[in-house]
């Protein structure tokens, strides 16, 4: 399987982006998510629709930041994962470069 490597700097610049909003206004999600909890939780018994949309809100900003975090997560998993693949490749070379010398003299 071949990256292109067009995907590929497309994918780091998702990555970026999402650690820049992450970083500069991750702070902004929780309290907006308070805010609107807090809508919930002194909402009248009458104010169901405004309690449920405060609750969908909510809910969908808690579900953005997890998806940021996640793709930042998968991303770093997965670079890892090709760190190592690489090491283990460079290990076998080695030896195997190293086995071929020591038979040839």
């Amino acid at each position: 399987m071949t990256v292109d490597p067009s995907d590929q700097l497309s994918r780091e610049q998702q990555i970026r982006r999402a650690r820049e909003v992450l970083s500069d206004a991750g702070w902004l999600f929780d309290d907006f998510v308070n805010a609107e909890m807090r809508k919930v939780l002194v909402s009248q018994p009458e104010e169901r629709d405004q309690r449920e949309e405060a609750w969908r809100r909510a809910r969908v900003a808690t579900e953005m930041k997890a998806g940021l975090e996640s793709l930042i997560e998968t991303y770093e998993a997965d670079s890892a994962l090709v760190a190592k693949r690489l090491e283990r490749l460079k290990e076998r070379r080695s030896r195997s470069t190293g086995s071929a010398k020591g038979s040839s003299d």
